[in-house]
């Protein structure tokens, strides 16, 4: 019957072949009392996964969020269209999660993008479409319709307790929640206030504060998928191009040594570099540069090597030599860019007649190798998400459960999991909420 009951649950056109049975498994469990505390993305979609997963059971939800809506910081991801998953078969989905890539292997397994794409469009009625890199997005491309078609799913099922914020857990036989809303009482918690990236939206790191009064281990925060701040020597070259952006390969280097590479967009801003390449690689900034040499280096011609791009440029000379290198250099970078890239190189104003072996190599140093410093560790209230969290040693990743504290389900950015861009976190959220809800319910 079990097995019958996990394929309806995965399965939605089987749904009402079984529908019986489950109402006959499910009316024999118990009362249980859930407490979801925090009402961002991960706390949601554990509401949802505990609606759907219950199928007829006595169970009484609570969602307790501080801000006056939930899913504040929902309404933001994908630029506010809300990247909902990625199509990416899960073998190559679990490998954009860095260090937590064997901790997240099961939960996508269990409930992967497909199981989400069905959710979302056979039970919340979102139908969703496919683009670049395999990203799933709501037709609407709205991400404050994706919260509130979710807020018109769980009427009915979740009470939802906004503007309480918590003040202490604890657990005396069953857990008890104070809050400037009035205490609670839980038999299960699921611990989903995110972590400390984009503050504004409520994220100010409730999970580490609670996760703590439970002996949980916190491993250090910083910021990820985040802009970096330049320093004041390279700043000016940035400024000047504030609002431009390039299709680049960028390196983080440490000293010499390269420690991450990405090649996408970036984007210059007065304060330093952003893009999904720039953010992509933010999160292994490490964590106190002081005393250490650590820059950006930027190919903005990644699809040339040093030695086509002087050939290509030698070509150029000859058959343009009445011409300013800058307006030549413009025909692989954009016109601004290939001005300030020959101002570096020392080379401003110069033609192309008599542009000497010493002037293209400065201007190949420049073009392929544009050094970069960095100011600082990338700000985790920039950042769009947050690096560290609750250890995942401390956490069952079959079920999402608390080693420390049986009942205790954490979830979400309060852990320490981090995914790349391109629907991979929201992901993680909802095969998260899945294994914790379906052990909360003993299914």
């Amino acid at each position: 019957m079990l097995q019958r009951v996990l394929c309806s649950i995965r399965n939605p056109s089987c749904c009402r072949a079984v529908k019986a049975e489950i109402k006959e498994f499910s009316v024999s469990r118990g009362s249980i009392r859930i407490g979801i505390i925090g009402g961002g993305a991960a706390g949601l979609f554990a509401a949802c996964q505990i609606k759907r997963l219950s199928a007829g059971r006595d169970i009484r939800v609570s969602l307790i969020e501080k801000n006056s809506i939930p899913g504040k910081k929902l309404t933001v991801t994908g630029h506010g269209r809300c990247n909902i998953t990625n199509r990416k078969d899960v073998s190559l989905l679990k490998e954009g999660y860095h260090e937590a890539v064997n901790f997240i292997y099961p939960a996508l397994k269990e409930f992967g993008p497909e199981d989400t794409i069905c959710f979302m469009e056979n039970e919340l009625g979102l139908k969703l479409k496919e683009e670049d890199n395999n990203r799933m997005f709501p037709v609407c491309d709205s991400a404050v319709v994706v919260r509130d078609t979710i807020l018109d799913y769980l009427k009915g099922s979740t009470e939802i307790i906004c503007d309480a914020k918590v003040i202490e857990v604890k657990k005396d036989g069953v857990f008890k929640v104070k809050t400037s809303k009035g205490n609670f009482d839980f038999d299960a918690i699921v611990l989903s206030c995110g972590g400390s990236s984009f503050p504004k939206t409520g994220s100010t790191g409730d999970s580490y504060k609670i996760a703590g009064m439970f002996g949980h281990t916190i491993v250090p925060l910083r910021g990820a998928l985040a802009p970096v701040r330049l320093e004041d020597g390279s700043l000016g070259f940035a400024s000047s191009l504030s609002g431009v952006s390039v299709t680049a390969k960028v390196s983080l280097l440490c000293g010499k040594k390269v420690t991450a590479s990405r090649t996408g967009e970036v984007l210059f801003a007065d304060f330093g570099l952003t893009g999904p390449a720039v953010m992509a690689i933010s999160r292994e900034v490490p964590a106190d540069i002081s005393g250490m040499n650590v820059s950006i280096e930027m190919d903005l011609i990644p699809s040339l090597s040093d030695e086509e791009f002087d050939r290509e440029l030698q070509k150029l000379i000859g058959e343009h030599a009445d011409t300013k290198m800058a307006t030549l250099l413009s025909r692989f970078v954009p016109a601004s860019v290939a001005a300030e890239i020959c101002s570096k190189a020392g080379i401003s104003g110069l033609y192309a007649q008599g542009f000497t072996k010493e002037n293209r190599k400065k201007l190949i140093r420049e073009t392929k190798h544009l050094r970069l410093g960095l100011k600082d560790v990338p700000q985790i209230e920039k950042a769009y998400v947050t690096r560290g969290g609750v250890s995942l040693k401390e956490v069952d990743r079959k079920t999402m459960q608390s080693k420390k504290v049986e009942g205790l389900y954490i979830i979400g950015e309060a852990l320490d999991i981090d995914g790349v861009s391109g629907g991979y976190n929201l992901q993680a959220c909802m095969s998260e909420a899945y294994l914790a809800a379906r052990s909360i319910l003993e299914i």
